[in-house]
């Protein structure tokens, strides 16, 4: 409840925020706006506490709101108290009518969106993130992990089993090779110690709404992303000044890209990805608050506190601050620049910092000429103070040539009127169009070689018409491009983020969908690029085009609506098995389980979890005498009497289906779902803990369960023990504290029977009441397999304690544990 209380007044302080610095907005941009940063602000929260290894749930959450908070109190202090001087919100604009483009597209196709994909588990980007979040609900924060069973295994053989378990099944827990550069790796936690893929950030986010609402929905935020993406789109084309039907085609087309649509109902990063160049785009053409274009360093600021790929983007932001710098001289550019180059670094830092083996390993592109893991950062630092000197002195010599009466307007019109600046926007159409179709064309053995080029991909996602005439449109009226600076902005990114990306950065697409997120986050540059070239046609050209190009997606748009992808359990089936086993017990999970089960059943359990050696005919038995209690996850049907079901049920992995694609685009037509049997087993020939809770059938001489523990009611209460010869020293742990002085005593003597003979006496007091009691079993007195305990203890009136309690009453019985005896 604390919990949303905080997160509720931290995105009211971001909306306030908004609200108050918009003041020449319509109050749902304004609003919009706000929610976007609250997001951003939770990055900026949980990056910092994982950087000082300080993360959880709570104190992210808890930043965000600090920072949302810091905000408003800043932009109050610069509003001077404006804002409460005039009545309610005068200044902003409250037409929905004005915003019912963006808000009737929104309703329509959220329902394309909110149905979301089940679990995953380790081994793809998407489980692995979904597994992170699990985690850290469950208090599973540190940066580095470490499985614990494995010191508790006693064989070399054991523990040789469970590390090569852990490197080989759990796809996505990164245990730093020997020969690896030294990091904040600690390599001393032994070989079953790792760090989760990918950076954090976004598992926070995930983290943060399961705690708000449930595990199951922890993707839902994806829905709201997804709608204020749709938003963005339609206040960057009313920014850029197009006509209200070619804003309308811009955010049909962003939002109906199968692309976006797959992302959105994941959980993965590109969804929140997307926002990123679009808030950049949408403060780089706000010319309500022309003087404030240096807010466009916030989404660039988030973008290095949330995914590694910043490096291949930072080219981008640097052209466009320098150039801007170029045509208007002002100083938010000249420090922009520099500061853009130095976050990076700083960025570079914090994310070798929270996952270095991800981080390095993801600037492999960079790896040639002899350069490798261990020359990374050396790279980044030269590569790093290069580009800040550079900037310096670009900055330097720009100012020095700037004249006095310098005019930003004459200087574009100027530009936008020279056959050579209009030349060379046409030449940075062609060369990466070029180099794509030449490298294609001596590559090419069939069409499915041609139909994965990114290049197409962007054409398929927006419907494939309207990109090759936005392209041609733009290259034949390139001066359209060249006489605002807004558009000149929308051209650097068109070239650097489609064409650049297409042909230098990511030539093809692996296969769709899973691969094809790496479109996503430019999809809306495309279609804003593309409709802006178009944009003097209005109408007549744009409807058709867009109608006839969604009219091509929409079968695949219709059936990822009504299907899931990507799954391999549904969130009901997990959650049933976090109600099976806890911290004194041990699950023995499957091989075939184990990839996509093993993390999340060990934090939400808090039992120790082994996967199953099957070559071990003894492990089971070892670790019961270990544990006390061993549970088995698997897909098989175990019919021996040593074992018996406690839950049984058929779970769905989901995933594409490459046969059935796309002729055009490869959009996937149908997915694939697989059933299979997930099954728990208690293992009962030898247990060494029996509890209540979970052991209540082999009980008799008990009232009824109370929660976690039951009262004896008989003099002789007894358990259905599995044991194996041996010494045991036995554990009676207490449920309760015993009414000493109700009932007019001050001792109880419990005396403990194994098979009709006695283990011993031990007595509850004040001193120790509430408190274990503790026995002792020789050898001689234990059987191979079945025994019986005996509980011997006088019967009290509970009414004594309790009026209304007719029952008589022995000692309350949480558990019984026998360990070996020393």
């Amino acid at each position: 409840m604390i919990f949303s209380a905080v997160c509720l007044v931290g995105m009211v302080f971001a909306i306030l925020s908004t609200v108050i610095w918009f003041k020449k907005k319509n109050i749902i941009e304004a609003v919009t706006m706000g929610v976007i940063m609250w997001f951003f602000a939770h990055i900026f929260a949980s990056m910092g506490l994982f950087v000082i290894d300080r993360y959880t749930v709570s104190r992210a959450g808890a930043g965000a709101a600090l920072i949302c908070g810091a905000v408003l109190g800043l932009v109050l202090f610069l509003d001077k108290g404006k804002f409460f001087r005039k009545r309610h919100t005068v200044g902003h604009e409250f037409s929905v009518k004005d915003m019912l483009i963006p808000i009737i597209i929104a309703v329509l196709a959220i329902p394309f969106v909110s149905q979301k994909n089940y679990f995953f588990g380790m081994g793809q980007d998407e489980g692995v993130y979904q597994t992170q979040a699990i985690l850290f609900m469950n208090g599973d924060t540190k940066r580095q992990k470490t499985l614990e069973e494995y010191y508790d295994l006693t064989t070399e053989q054991e523990r040789e089993a469970f590390a090569y378990n852990a490197k080989h099944h759990l796809a996505g827990f990164d245990i730093q090779p020997e020969d690896y550069p030294d990091t904040v790796y600690d390599r001393s936690k032994g070989p079953a110690s790792g760090i989760i893929h990918g950076i954090p950030t976004y598992s926070s986010l995930l983290a943060t709404w399961g705690k708000l609402f449930g595990m199951e929905h922890m993707q839902d935020f994806e829905t709201i992303l997804y709608v204020c993406l749709i938003f963005l789109m339609y206040f960057i084309s009313r920014n850029m000044k197009l006509k209200e039907t070619t804003a309308a085609c811009v955010c049909a087309a962003s939002a109906l890209a199968p692309v976006v649509i797959w992302v959105a109902k994941s959980s993965l990063t590109e969804m929140l990805l997307a926002l990123i160049p679009a808030v950049f785009l949408y403060f780089m053409t706000d010319e309500d608050y022309p003087e404030h274009k240096w807010l466009s360093v916030i989404p660039v600021a988030v973008f290095g506190c949330y995914h590694v790929s910043l490096y291949t983007m930072i080219p981008m932001f640097v052209m466009i601050y320098g150039g801007m710098y170029v045509f208007t001289r002002q100083r938010q550019f000249a420090v922009l620049l520099p500061v853009t180059i130095a976050g990076y670094f700083a960025s570079y830092l914090m994310m070798r910092h929270v996952q270095p083996m991800y981080t390095m390993n993801n600037y492999s592109p960079l790896f040639v000429g002899g350069i490798t893991v261990h020359d990374i950062t050396t790279v980044v630092i030269i590569g790093s103070a290069a580009a800040f000197a550079a900037s310096l002195i670009f900055i330097a010599v720009v100012k020095k040539r700037t004249k006095q009466n310098f005019n930003p307007a004459r200087f574009t019109r100027k530009a936008s009127e020279s056959k050579l600046f209009r030349n060379l926007l046409r030449v940075m159409l062609i060369i990466p169009a070029a180099f794509i179709a030449v490298k294609a064309l001596l590559s090419f053995d069939s069409w499915e070689y041609l139909n994965h080029l990114t290049l197409w991909g962007f054409a398929g996602c927006t419907g494939l018409i309207l990109f090759p005439l936005g392209l041609i449109l733009a290259f034949v009226n390139v001066k359209f491009f060249a006489e605002r600076q807004q558009r000149l902005v929308l051209f650097i990114m068109f070239f650097y983020c489609i064409l650049v990306y297409s042909a230098f950065l990511r030539y093809q697409i692996q296969h769709y969908y899973y691969y094809s997120r790496y479109l996503a986050p430019f999809i809306p540059v495309a279609v804003l690029f593309c409709a802006s070239a178009a944009d003097r046609f209005g109408g007549k050209l744009l409807i058709p085009v867009t109608a006839v190009g969604l009219l091509y997606i929409a079968p695949f748009d219709a059936y990822l609506m009504g299907h899931k992808d990507d799954s391999r359990i549904e969130w009901s089936i997990l959650e049933d098995i976090a109600d099976f086993g806890g911290e004194n017990d041990c699950i023995v999970i499957s091989p075939k389980y184990t990839t996509k089960l093993w993390l999340p059943v060990r934090s939400m359990t808090g039992a120790k979890v082994v996967p199953e050696d099957e070559n071990d005919a003894g492990q089971i038995d070892r670790l019961a005498a270990r544990y006390g209690r061993v549970l088995v996850l698997t897909e098989k049907m175990m019919d021996d009497e040593d074992f018996s079901i406690m839950y049984s049920n058929r779970m769905h992995s989901i995933e594409d289906d490459l046969n059935h694609r796309g002729r055009i685009v490869p959009f996937s037509k149908h997915f694939i779902t697989y059933d299979d049997d997930i099954r728990i087993y208690s293992y009962d020939k030898y247990r060494f803990m029996y509890t209540a809770a979970g052991d209540y059938a082999k009980m008799s001489g008990v009232s009824g369960l109370e929660t976690y523990f039951c009262w004896t009611d008989s003099e002789e209460a007894q358990i259905e023990c599995g044991l194996y010869p041996g010494d045991y020293d036995v554990t009676l742990e207490l449920g309760c504290e015993m009414p000493l002085e109700a009932m007019g005593v001050n001792e109880v003597k419990v005396t403990m029977l194994l098979n009709g003979k006695e283990i011993g006496t031990d007595t509850i007091t004040a001193e120790n009441n509430g408190q274990p009691l503790h026995f002792s079993a020789d050898e001689e007195q234990v059987r191979e397999g079945e025994n019986i305990l005996t509980i011997c203890c006088p019967l009290w009136k509970a009414a004594l304690s309790n009026p209304v309690d007719t029952r008589e009453l022995g000692v309350p019985v949480k558990s019984v544990r026998f360990s070996s005896a020393a």
